[in-house]
């Protein structure tokens, strides 16, 4: 299911809770970009990634609309061709509102997600088949992100919000609104409030991202008290016994969870 949050200040911080039944997940350096891999019929699929510039984008579950299935069309860009252009920079930040205006963000077959795009100081929700939100637009610090179409209540209070992942959102929502600093460890205590700890979905992992430092800090399953770290700057994770250098094979949250 998964909850998301960004909070610009001054510097970015992003935060995501992968939640997902239990299978193979898989970390990845692939085109300069961190990839989270989830195993689904037989082969890893994209879940998020961070490139080295910071630039983030997660891809959530939402449920389905008509206009936001896949189909094909001269303007049409399904939203993994967005994930991989948006994370190997063939569409730079900047560029993605007048993108978004000219082309329509369509679904996979069998698949509705929604979008937080995220980076230094700018964040985008992009919605397939409903709208799409600029954050700098709006001149907000921080946005929230779990599995309802967040576009639905543009104009109403967060604490009206309804659906999946709403009860989530409230919370995260909450206790961004009253901070007026923001760290990594206070971004890691939200994702704790807001962690599944059982039902169908459980949090396999909490990632916070700060893009200036080219840094992603992380837990796996529910052991907050245990953090990881990826560098861009030495491709390597740390925290376990010894570094582990990131590769496009990969490493299985298992293996470094035995590390």
């Amino acid at each position: 299911m998964c909850t998301s949050f960004v909070w610009h200040g001054t510097q970015t911080l992003i935060g995501m809770n992968f939640d997902i039944s239990e299978r193979p997940i898989k970390l990845s350096l692939q085109d300069n970009g961190f990839l989270v891999l989830q195993r689904e019929n037989g082969q890893f699929l994209p879940a998020f990634g961070v490139n080295a510039n910071g630039t983030f984008m997660n891809l959530l579950m939402v449920d389905e609309c008509e206009e936001g299935k896949y189909r094909r069309g001269k303007n049409c860009v399904h939203i993994m061709r967005l994930f991989d252009d948006v994370l190997t920079e063939r569409i730079e930040l900047s560029d993605l509102p007048s993108f978004l205006a000219e082309k329509t963000i369509v679904n996979v077959p069998h698949y509705s997600v929604h979008s937080m795009i995220a980076g230094k100081n700018v964040s985008y929700i992009v919605e397939p088949g409903r709208a799409n939100i600029n954050m700098s637009s709006q001149d907000q610090r921080f946005k929230v992100l779990t599995n309802f179409p967040l576009s639905d209540y543009a104009h109403e209070t967060y604490d009206c919000v309804q659906g999946c992942g709403s009860e989530r959102y409230q919370t995260a929502y909450a206790i961004l609104e009253k901070e007026h600093t923001f760290d990594v460890d206070r971004a890691f205590s939200i994702l704790q409030k807001t962690a599944q700890t059982d039902g169908e979905f459980p949090t396999q992992l909490s990632l916070v991202v700060i893009p200036e430092q080219g840094i992603i800090s992380f837990t796996i399953g529910q052991h907050f008290h245990t953090r990881f770290q990826f560098s861009f700057a030495t491709q390597q994770i740390t925290g376990g016994t010894k570094p582990i250098t990131l590769s496009k094979k990969g490493v299985l949250l298992s293996e470094l969870q035995k590390a």
